[in-house]
């Protein structure tokens, strides 16, 4: 076998505050191959590619590229060395065009090449990629920009493509898009590595894996040679019944809030809601399935409050709160920059909690919030750690503990475990179902059928911005509700039946 694209050499990373992120992690990234890093939230994946990239040194061990020492002191380095990398969040200017962007990061001859339209169509065709290179990136749909950020991480020839996490905003469809283009990518000879949760995702598209946990490789091979109960095991630790139902039987109670022949509007890319009929009651996991952009948000922002129904009606008491876990967590659901603490309590300190003679009390924030974080198993060094530190399923955790911390009639959700590890999404499911079981309505707006089967009393189904069905019981299956996801205006057959106290 040649010599590895790249590769950590024993490498660790300590932090000033002792942290240990990694410890003495060795791998290597083939030429040609789809290398999937596998592990738990703050198992050190995003550490190793930041050290990769030039955004953190090691603290021991080296990085070897062609079986030599390379030294990447910041990012610089790393895109001479011919390293690209894709983060979470995008480093696009949105006022750009398409070829702007990628004229910003050429170099020399390239940079001059990319002001004619005919050559950034040609540099993109090469990756099988096809946009207008004059369209404004802001206008794009995130799926596109995430391309433009692919494409500019190649736009001078690098030998090693690292992502972030790269499908965590991409629907199912989007997502397969996105390893045609990587599939293009390393069929050109460059190491790809990508960090990620999904194991279905690894063992349809990778060559090869690597599972980290808590800072140390626990496991690489070959995809073809792997399964996906190995995969699981080897991130978490131990076993885990996959397809078991979470949360024991439960009886659904008095009613909640009612949305009778509910509309919306239909808007730019929205398709509105049109005449939705649903019954909320208390002790009950309501799921919400459907591909996603059919009345979701919609949904969501109606049963919220956030929005008002232009036909039909919203029944609700006048005391009935809704406790809310949105789908962007950074934007919607945390302040990055506060503390978790800060984070966990904000809704009870803007409500006067947790005063002492007109001022804070901070030693009862922090109690509070320690018990919080014992409770919902967030992984965090202090609870005056900025949200900002954290792993994606902490943070996840942070929005979900403080929504059920409120402890109003309703919590509503979005995508709960979009982006989080086997190990996380399993806790966040358990809390939920917990949650139904102690009274409380939990609707549950996710495009992860599987999950919303093994947690949902009931799952109603959009599509277009009409409900087209509703299954329960024994008749919650893929089987039964996929033709739901793709008919159109609900027929007899298929518009559920109202439900009776």
């Amino acid at each position: 076998m040649p010599a590895p694209a790249i590769q950590l050499d024993h490498v660790s990373k300590r932090y000033p505050n002792g942290f240990l992120a990694l410890d003495k992690v060795s791998l290597a990234f083939q030429a040609g191959e789809i290398h999937a890093l596998l592990g738990e939230n703050g198992a050190g994946k995003s550490t190793l590619m930041n050290i990769l990239y030039g955004v953190h040194e090691p603290s021991e061990g080296g990085v070897l590229m062609a079986g030599r020492q390379v030294i990447h002191r910041r990012p610089a380095d790393a895109i001479a060395h011919g390293i690209g990398m894709v983060h979470q969040h995008f480093k696009l200017v949105l006022p750009f065009s398409v070829a702007e962007n990628l004229a910003l990061v050429a170099k020399g001859e390239r940079r001059a090449a990319l002001r004619r339209p005919a050559a950034v169509r040609a540099f993109m065709a090469g990756y099988g990629v096809d946009l207008d290179p004059q369209a404004v990136v802001g206008d794009l749909p995130l799926a596109l920009q995430q391309r433009v950020e692919i494409l500019k991480a190649l736009v001078d020839d690098s030998r090693v493509l690292l992502l972030d996490e790269p499908s965590t905003i991409l629907t199912p469809a989007e997502t397969e898009n996105l390893y045609a283009t990587l599939r293009r990518i390393r069929e050109r000879g460059t190491a790809v590595a990508v960090v990620t949760h999904n194991v279905d995702e690894v063992l349809a598209h990778a060559d090869r894996y690597t599972v980290l946990r808590r800072g140390r490789t626990n496991g690489s091979g070959l995809i073809a040679s792997t399964h996906a109960a190995e995969l699981v095991e080897r991130i978490v630790g131990h076993a885990v019944a996959s397809g078991t139902r979470i949360g024991p039987p439960r009886q659904a109670g008095q009613e909640c809030l009612r949305l009778a022949a509910a509309s919306v509007r239909p808007a730019s890319g929205s398709p509105g809601l049109h005449g939705v009929d649903l019954l909320l009651r208390a002790g009950e996991v309501v799921g919400v399935a459907g591909v996603e952009g059919n009345g979701q948000s919609e949904l969501f922002e109606l049963l919220a409050g956030q929005r008002a129904a232009h036909a039909g009606q919203v029944l609700r008491a006048a005391s009935t709160e809704v406790a809310l876990v949105p789908q962007d967590r950074h934007h919607e659901g945390l302040s990055l920059d506060l503390s978790v603490a800060q984070n966990l309590l904000y809704r009870r300190i803007m409500a006067g909690e947790f005063r002492r003679a007109g001022l804070l009390d901070h030693q009862a924030i922090g109690e509070r919030a320690q018990a919080m974080i014992a409770a919902a198993d967030i992984r965090t060094h202090s609870h005056a750690t900025p949200a900002r530190a954290l792993s994606g399923g902490n943070q996840q955790k942070i929005v979900l503990a403080r929504a059920l911390d409120q402890a109003a009639p309703i919590l509503l959700v979005y995508q709960p475990t979009r982006g989080l590890d086997v190990a996380a999404a399993e806790a966040v499911l358990e809390r939920l179902a917990a949650a139904a079981c102690a009274g409380t309505c939990v609707v549950i707006i996710s495009s992860n059928i599987d999950e919303l089967i093994r947690v949902a009393d009931r799952i109603v189904v959009l599509n277009g911005g009409y409900i087209t069905g509703e299954v329960r019981g024994a008749g919650m299956s893929v089987s039964a509700i996929g033709p739901l996801m793709t008919q159109g205006r609900p027929t007899p057959s298929t518009t559920p039946e109202p439900a009776h106290a």
